[in-house]
């Protein structure tokens, strides 16, 4: 059975690339570590809530542009 629509290798990619941030940022060692003065925790915590969506939407602009 295929899916529902196609999806494309960079979009398995950058998938796979947020879910292993996902991961590492919920390790239990990941809290103790202080870059700048906060946990790394805390900075992973905004990549993935403020970087990753940015990404996905420079990338649904380029993706736009090219069809």
């Amino acid at each position: 059975m295929s899916n529902f629509f196609p999806i494309r290798r960079a979009d398995i990619w950058y998938l796979a690339v947020l879910a292993l941030l996902i991961v590492i940022a919920f390790l239990p060692q990941t809290r103790s570590v202080q870059v700048a003065g906060m946990s790394l925790f805390g900075w992973m915590m905004v990549g993935l809530m403020v970087i990753a969506p940015l990404v996905a939407l420079v990338r649904l602009i380029i993706e736009s542009d090219e069809r």
